[in-house]
């Protein structure tokens, strides 16, 4: 349709137009003050969610995954049944005879009281997170101004009752834990302690450190005089392998002071000899009592010699024997430095099992003073921000709004309802429209009394 018949069209049938519009418009306001009042109250929560906790110290998530999975989890438990289940049992719905009726009339006794109540509750109650910080609000949206404020507090405050009762029930289930925990590793570490003291009673150990170490020097010392023994011992086993074979010339012998001194004797006697046989005969008193004192000092050198080998045996019997008594000391203190630290070792197996259960007992110990601590905190990291007040105008149905809407809606309606009807009712509204339909010349045309359109909206501006 062009637009110059659509102008006329809506010039001929402003009726039409104005009738669906206003009637459309009174629709959308009588309907909006017919529609039930609903109410909506509002309480903000913070959730603490970087607090430490009380008891240990430790921060919460760092990581915004695990924050956002933290706020998913508080949302959980806020429409959870524990919570809804607190709520009901504060605003005392089951015992609200029309709370009761209104049950029986919506259900017939399908679901128990508390299952309605719980749906009806979840259903009416919107749970918004802050995008870009930690306050949480939960709007309840109800019919009564004063039910919307109950119910929206009730949540809050039993959401802060569950998660104090989780926090709590989790640190008492954790204290009976602990507690016999305690009292078994308590007993372990006393039977531990036990079998330590027996065993240093048992072996007389008092202080292993300063015995073992003591013990081990004079088994070093033995290896060393040992060591300087046997040294001594060969070298006084081969003087005396050497001595019978070489006699005069052996090193004993040739350094002995008294043979050398008889050796000197020796060959001044035998000089003493030659001369005096030089002198005078062999029969001679002077030659014979010369002889005599040769013969005698060879005789001294002999037996001087013979001693000197003897002396060298002895001393090879005395390192012999006292090589046998160092290397038999010697196995006996290694014997005993053995022995000791067999009893240092398995000594050491006791304490570390001491030690081991100590610590044990102390963690143990320390977890239970933790979760009793605990288990006594009677707060969460959940702030309540802004408490829900009864609200002094309705939320729902928004007049305003819904009168507008009518309004565009009935314009619309009008406009359509117009060009409907003169589809079906054809009218010829000028010139043009007539030479196009009877596809003849238009030779002239009768002005009508009517003012021209554009004349007919300046009035109607003006009279609006």
């Amino acid at each position: 349709m062009p637009i110059e018949q659509l102008l006329l069209t809506l010039r001929a049938r402003w009726r039409v137009v104005l009738s669906v519009f206003a009637l459309t418009t009174a629709a959308a306001l009588i309907g909006s003050l017919l529609m039930p009042r609903e109410y909506r109250s509002t309480a903000e929560i913070m959730v603490d969610v970087d607090a430490p906790d009380a008891v240990s110290g430790a921060f919460g998530p760092s990581y915004p995954q695990q924050t956002q999975q933290f706020m998913a989890t508080l949302l959980d438990v806020i429409l959870s049944d524990r919570v809804v289940d607190k709520v009901i049992a504060d605003l005392k719905l089951t015992e609200d005879r029309d709370a009761l009726a209104r049950w029986r009339k919506d259900t017939g006794g399908k679901l128990t009281a508390k299952e309605y109540f719980a749906q009806m509750l979840r259903k009416h109650l919107e749970v918004i997170p802050s995008r870009e910080s930690s306050v949480v609000a939960l709007r309840y949206t109800a019919g009564s101004s004063e039910f919307a404020a109950q119910a929206a507090n009730g949540f809050v405050q039993a959401f802060m009752a569950t998660q104090v009762e989780l926090r709590s029930e989790e640190a008492k289930s954790n204290v009976a834990f602990f507690d016999s925990s305690t009292q078994r590793l308590r007993e372990n570490l006393e039977k531990a302690e036990a079998r330590l003291s027996r065993y240093q009673l048992e072996n007389g150990i008092l202080s292993t450190g300063e015995r073992y170490d003591a013990e081990l020097t004079r088994l070093n010392e033995l290896a060393n005089q040992l060591t300087l023994v046997q040294a001594q011992h060969l070298d006084t086993s081969a003087r005396a392998q050497q001595s019978p074979s070489l006699q005069g010339t052996a090193p004993d012998v040739v350094q002995s002071p008294m043979v050398q001194r008889l050796r000197a004797e020796l060959a001044r006697a035998e000089a003493n000899l030659r001369d005096v046989s030089t002198r005078l005969g062999v029969n001679h008193p002077e030659h014979q009592r010369a002889l005599a004192e040769v013969r005698g000092l060879r005789r001294q050198i002999t037996a001087e010699t013979g001693q000197v080998v003897r002396d060298v045996d002895a001393a090879n019997q005395v390192n012999l024997e006292r090589e046998k008594g160092l290397r038999a000391a010697f196995d006996a203190q290694k014997g005993k430095v053995l022995a000791m630290t067999t009893q240092r070792d398995e000594l050491s197996v006791l304490q570390k099992d001491v030690e081991s259960a100590q610590r044990a007992y102390d963690v143990a110990k320390q977890r239970l003073s933790m979760n009793s601590l605990a288990s006594q905190i009677d707060h969460t990291n959940v702030t309540l921000l802004a408490e829900a007040r009864p609200p002094s105008k309705h939320a729902k149905p928004r007049i305003s709004l819904n009168t507008m809407i009518g309004a565009l809606l009935g314009v619309l309606l009008g406009l359509t309802s117009a060009v409907v009807w003169e589809y079906f009712e054809p009218c010829l509204r000028s010139p043009g429209q007539a030479a196009q339909v009877l596809g003849l010349l238009i030779l002239g045309s009768m002005p009508e009394n009517r003012p021209r359109l554009t004349a007919t909206l300046r009035t109607a501006l003006r009279l609006t």
